[in-house]
């Protein structure tokens, strides 16, 4: 299957006059097909008061829709051996189906329906009320996922881009059915949104069927994906404020039997695709993979925690590039020392050309693995056009990996201390807290314990 097929964009409007768009990745003599459509919600477009509305909205999608109920929704997938699901980001919410790629026009059918004509019943409010407010709990449980939690909230003080995604269950529990049903109408009925595709599909009959059910109104013709654009977000989507990182190291106690380590550093911009491409390759080499820096010699030489990895969100509202470990109290001071030796090291010395041609090595690979799932392909075109406005093809992504400047240690190094000043990073611990843990904490990184 050819990986170098031109991505297509075409433009046009909603009823309401917001923008809308489409982007198609074509995937010729694929089997599969991949549709989603992408909103402007999520935590981040949350107004006081609506902490976890894009979240329960994107669960009331699923109780039927047009004139079917939620089991005849689910069927109609599933008996096309389809599979039909949604997520929700602090700065998107998503509605998607993969399925066999003759039976794209069907997905996006069922999609609109369910965005645009969902059955909002009260009766159902109420009983998913108790399903996420569960969902919530559970998360609470998870010490790795409501530190993250706590590690945004650390960061992002009184900002909705620091908000919970799902909400707080005191939040959701107090949450009113027409307030969901507004939320819904503002953020989805009459917002901006994102029609992606990729799979062996009619792009004709599919850009008309979105015109019908979606938009209405058009830039003449189709656009080449890669059409020069402006870096700052596809417009008319992203109308939330950026978000203002405050760097903050603490301590905060939690049931377990763990330390959990968070780091972050704000990706500030202007950032553009090449930005993108430097920084997966220095996070690969860093942390991402088993045989990179932070993993062999922090777990495989020092034994000092059982998992560590580098994670990175280019995101326009909220850019971060991060560190995530647990290790054991005991283990701790040593951990700490360790990681923030690793940290300086990576900001004074850089990468060897060793590890940066690995590194892009392994990204490119790990790209052409992933050329033949039309899933990642929706969701790699749908991100690149709400980040920049524009779709760059899998061809012109490896293109750029493989760019000299990528495996050149002197300016890899240049831009990794403009980026990655270790002195910028907020950092959380997270958990099962002592004397020890507090005095390393406090001597290696100058945090304090939380409310000190």
């Amino acid at each position: 299957m050819p990986i170098d097929s031109e991505p297509l964009v075409l433009r046009g409007y909603r009823p309401s006059g917001a923008p809308a768009a489409l982007v198609v990745d074509p995937m010729p003599n694929s089997r599969a097909a991949a549709v989603g459509l992408w909103f402007d919600a999520g935590s981040a477009y949350e107004a006081p008061g609506e902490g976890g509305l894009s979240h329960f909205v994107e669960h009331m999608l699923f109780k039927g829709a047009g004139e079917l109920d939620a089991a005849a929704l689910s069927r109609v997938v599933d008996r096309e051996g389809g599979n039909l699901n949604a997520f929700t980001e602090r700065e998107n919410v998503c509605l998607h189906c993969t399925i066999p790629a003759a039976k794209a026009e069907l997905a996006l059918r069922v999609l609109a329906d369910m965005a645009y004509a969902p059955r909002l019943d009260p009766r159902d409010f109420e009983l998913e009320k108790d399903i996420i407010v569960s969902e919530i709990l559970a998360a609470d449980d998870d010490l790795e996922e409501s530190g993250q939690d706590e590690f945004y909230a650390m960061s992002y003080p009184d900002q909705a881009i620091g908000r919970r995604i799902a909400g707080t269950a005191e939040a959701v529990a107090a949450h009113r059915f027409d307030s969901l049903v507004d939320f819904h109408r503002r953020r989805f009925v009459e917002g901006p949104v994102l029609m992606a595709a990729a799979g062996d599909v009619d792009l004709a009959r599919l850009s008309a069927l979105f015109y019908e059910l979606v938009a209405v109104g058009s830039a003449p013709g189709y656009a080449p994906g890669s059409a020069p654009g402006s870096v700052s977000g596809a417009p008319g989507w992203g109308a939330a404020p950026p978000g203002s990182f405050v760097r903050e190291r603490r301590l905060i106690r939690a049931p377990g039997s763990q330390v959990y380590f968070f780091t972050g550093l704000p990706l500030r911009g202007p950032l553009s695709e090449d930005d993108y491409w430097r920084l997966s390759v220095v996070s690969s080499a860093y942390g991402e993979s088993m045989s990179s820096r932070l993993f062999m010699k922090l777990r495989e030489r020092e034994g000092l925690c059982y998992s560590i990895g580098t994670s990175m969100s280019f995101s326009r509202l909220a850019g971060l590039w991060g560190v995530s470990s647990a290790c054991s109290p005991a283990k701790f001071p040593r951990f700490a020392a360790a990681y923030e030796h690793e940290a300086r090291l990576l900001h004074e010395r850089g990468l060897s050309a060793e590890e940066l041609s690995e590194a892009a090595g392994r990204i490119g690979g790990m790209v052409m693995v992933a050329s033949d799932d039309a899933e990642y392909r929706m969701n790699r075109a749908a991100r690149q056009f709400l980040f920049s406005g524009e779709v760059e093809s899998l061809a012109g992504s490896l293109e750029r990996l493989g760019r000299p400047e990528l495996g050149e240690p002197e300016a890899m190094a240049a831009y990794v201390r403009a980026r990655l000043d270790p002195d910028r990073e907020g950092m959380l611990m997270y958990g099962k807290l002592g004397k020890r843990v507090e005095a390393a904490a406090a001597a290696v990184f100058g945090a304090a314990l939380s409310g000190d």
